[in-house]
């Protein structure tokens, strides 16, 4: 009897493993034909000596997508892909991407010793879902900067903290992590982690011969300015009631009012002892406060790890990232909301998912399971 529970086990977790296998592969083919957001074009302009900050600040053309609204260090870190055409550069991008696909829930699971079995179940689970789908087709940097994001939580030492630094290029993602690290009173990690941030600025503004200060915000400038919002998050739903008449001092009190939200829950995460809840709200946080598209929801894989070695005390919020996951899209599209504004079904996500950090933040103990 229990060999035949044990059979059936290893065959659907076969049959699982060979249809994340199908997707990927589905995935990487949509890749080569598309990767639109991959930040190439931008690293081109640096490898020539153009600030591409200034180029799209006075109206020049994109490449696609490439729109260049990420930090300095972004495109010094992709130089080497600029020095290939498009097509070979998005295959290359492409691959590096499906090895972030394996890697992050990989070292998560090893981290927390989570057991074989549930790591492949977690590994199948990501690499099927419409957030990483979405990354690899758009050719998406959110799974780089994941990786990087993670890890102080994961090694908790100062390589790692230096390395985390790379995840403030994306800035509506990196902005935690320095927080984090001044709440918790790791002064060491957070100068150590503002190096990558700093020497892409100098290598940027060397190559273009740009002024060093001017250079320093454009960045912002050209993020502010596109006024970027989505609808299931604090930002987005704070500047769509226009509180104030100016549209940039309406943005810059939505953005002040979300850090400082943050802030506050992050405070209260740093009194957590379970180090897996920890960095499962500190991800959650990023999606709740900071406007974000569908592929950056891979930061609630460390929910969706500690909701299902705890299961018993997590099945809402395992019911809601599945559902993420694998529906809310498709049922988003039929009900006519995929204009990317502040609308009605994003609101309840939002609030769905603030409910959920708020629960997990406040009201549920700090406990740990394996399995």
């Amino acid at each position: 009897m229990f060999e035949k529970i044990k059979n059936y086990k290893k065959i659907v977790m076969i049959f699982l493993i060979f249809l994340s296998l199908i997707s990927l592969l589905n995935n990487c083919y949509k890749a080569l034909k598309w990767s639109a957001d991959f930040q190439w074009h931008p690293s081109t302009l640096l490898l020539n000596g153009i600030n591409h900050y200034e180029y799209f600040l006075n109206g020049g053309k994109g490449f696609l997508s490439q729109l260049g609204e990420y930090g300095h260090g972004l495109y010094v870190l992709l130089l080497p892909f600029a020095n290939l055409d498009w097509e070979y550069a998005k295959f290359f991008w492409m691959l590096t991407n499906v090895f972030f696909v394996f890697l992050i829930p990989l070292i998560i699971c090893k981290k927390f010793k989570i057991s074989k079995n549930i790591t492949i179940l977690i590994i199948c689970i990501f690499a099927t879902c419409s957030p990483v789908r979405t990354c690899i087709n758009y050719g998406q940097q959110s799974l780089l900067i994941m990786f990087f994001f993670i890890l102080p939580f994961v090694f908790n030492n100062k390589k790692s903290a230096l390395l985390s630094g790379i995840s403030y290029f994306k800035y509506s993602v990196g902005y935690v992590v320095p927080m984090y690290f001044l709440i918790s009173k790791k002064f060491k990690f957070f100068f150590l982690s503002t190096i990558p941030a700093i020497l892409g600025w100098i290598i940027y503004f060397t190559m273009t011969n740009s002024d060093p200060i001017t250079n320093l915000f454009e960045p912002l400038i050209l993020g502010v300015g596109k006024s970027y919002a989505r609808g299931t998050d604090l930002y987005s739903i704070l500047s769509s009631f226009n509180i104030l008449e100016n549209k940039t001092y309406n943005t810059l009190l939505a953005i002040f009012f979300s850090i400082s939200l943050n802030g506050i829950f992050l405070y209260k995460i740093n009194k957590i002892h379970d180090n897996l809840l920890k960095l499962s709200l500190i991800c959650l946080s990023v999606v709740i406060f900071a406007p974000h598209s569908n592929y950056d929801y891979i930061f609630l894989l460390p929910l969706l790890i500690y909701s299902i070695i705890n299961i018993a005390e997590n099945k809402f919020n395992l019911f809601i990232i599945i559902f993420y996951f694998y529906f809310s899209k498709i049922i988003k599209h039929l009900l006519g909301f995929d204009s990317g504004e502040t609308n009605f079904y994003d609101t309840i996500l939002f609030l769905t998912f603030f409910y959920c950090l708020i629960k997990n933040t406040f009201f549920i103990p700090a406990i740990s399971g394996k399995l």
